[in-house]
Parts: C-alpha cells; structure tokens; sequence
C-alpha cells in the first residue's frame, strides 16, 4: 500500500481532531494539555511533516522559485504532498498554543465558556481563536485587579 498525499492529510488531520476533541473536553487534566496535546501530538505530526519535507527535499532538491514572493510559494504548495505537509505545520503550531491556551485559562481561572470559545476558535481559525484568548485574558486580569483594587480602597 503506498500512502498518498490525499492518506496523509486524512490521517494527519483525524490524530489531530482526536487530539483536540479531547483538549476541548478535558483541558484540566494535565495529561491531556501537558502531554497529549502539548507534546505526544504534535510531535508525531511533526515527524510527518519532516519526513514529507525532507523526502521532497531529497527527491527534488530545493524549491524552485523565489520563496520570498507569492508566486514563488504558490509554485512550491502545487505539489499536493508540500501541501499537505504545510497543512500539518499548521496543526502542530495550532495545537501548540491551543494547549497553551487551556494552560493558561485554567491557570487564571478563566469562565468555561471563555475558555471553550477560545479553544474552538483556535482549531478552527488558528489566530483568531489565539486573539480572543489573550483579548479575554487581559480584560478579565484587568476586571479583577480593578475591582481587587476597588475593595482596598473601600
């Protein structure tokens, strides 16, 4: 069986669905957002994608084309499995600051539903979902050390 670019991006986006369903359900649990989704997964995607690009690498040498320009990187991703490959970059770093989201939520105490439309967000928007944690993150720290501020002075 002879695994194609079409395989990978089925396989690599499943263990990554998997991955997250699981951070969005339990992102308390150290296992999960320490290990599991802040190591486990998105090494193994890692290796996909490096065994991919270094494959390609191999097989075609560098990639023709001035990278630097639009035209240049649109040249290289027409290769489906360089495509594929750039598509698991994105899980990896996707997963990455997704863990470090939970982290950083449960750490701060952050609402559940805040928490959750982060996560979601961040695996299906990737920035966006990263934006509002950190728009969420400063405005209830703020809110709370008003109000901490607010009940000295009272």
């Amino acid at each position: 069986m002879t695994l194609t670019p079409d395989a990978f991006f089925q396989v690599t986006n499943t263990i990554a669905l998997g991955a997250w369903v699981t951070l969005v359900l339990l992102p308390t649990k150290r296992l999960v957002s320490h290990v599991l989704c802040g190591i486990l997964v998105p090494a193994a995607l890692a290796c996909g994608y490096a065994a991919v690009i270094g494959w390609k690498l191999a097989q075609n040498g560098p990639p023709p084309g001035d990278l630097a320009t639009l035209g240049g990187l649109k040249a290289m991703f027409a290769d489906d499995w360089v495509f594929a490959a750039a598509w698991a970059h994105y899980l990896v770093f996707d997963m990455v600051v997704g863990a470090w989201i939970a982290r950083d939520a449960i750490r701060l105490g952050l609402p559940w539903p805040l928490r959750t439309i982060a996560l979601l967000l961040t695996f299906l928007l990737g920035p966006v979902g990263f934006l509002v944690h950190v728009i969420t993150r400063f405005s209830l720290r703020r809110a709370v050390a008003t109000d901490d501020h607010e009940a000295t002075t009272t």
